[in-house]
């Protein structure tokens, strides 16, 4: 199985490790000096608001059933909210960092680091980064109709180009040079 840790100056690490492999997964690492608040949420299911104690995981969800975990500095998520997006769909894993809610972490940063970031194999496995200070994060959503940072990973890599449309954002072409 592949793991996931996100490096560098983030303040929260995302990690996403392709459910192709085995037990698939999402890895949440609080490295700041303060508390960091998480609910993970998917369709129907909604859990109640926790403290993260250094990092949170949970394996992938059912086919084509996203999942958002929802981050934030309030016990209640109250206030501003940053979210991990990601679902498995067909394959394929689709992913991105929504401050659509709030970026309660432009301070310090956050990251997320797919496991198979640096492998050729697998060339649209791409780090999403929100440096610290960075107010709007480019690499974010802003916005909810904003189309432009959703990322979309094929396991298996190649030459092709693909469309993807993710259940609450319009459809976005990729082409992929392996």
């Amino acid at each position: 199985m592949h793991s996931s840790t996100v490096t560098g100056a983030a303040a929260i690490l995302l990690a996403l490790a392709p459910s192709a492999w085995a037990v698939g997964s999402a890895k949440v690492i609080n490295n700041c000096d303060f508390d960091v608040y998480y609910a993970s949420v998917s369709q129907g299911v909604s859990a109640e608001p926790a403290l993260i104690q250094g990092s949170y995981s949970e394996k992938y969800s059912l086919h084509n059933n996203g999942v958002s975990i929802k981050l934030a500095l309030e016990p209640n998520l109250g206030g501003e909210v940053s979210q991990f997006e990601f679902t498995w769909y067909d394959g394929n894993t689709a992913y991105d960092l929504s401050n659509i809610d709030g970026y309660p972490f432009a301070e310090w940063g956050i990251t997320i680091e797919p496991s198979v970031s640096a492998d050729s194999d697998y060339p649209t496995c791409v780090p999403v980064d929100c440096p610290a200070g960075e107010v709007p994060c480019d690499a974010a959503y802003n916005l909810p109709d904003d189309v432009r940072t959703l990322r979309f990973n094929r396991w298996g890599g190649g030459n092709r180009a693909f469309a993807h449309v993710h259940n609450r954002i319009h459809p976005r072409s990729f082409k992929v040079d392996a």
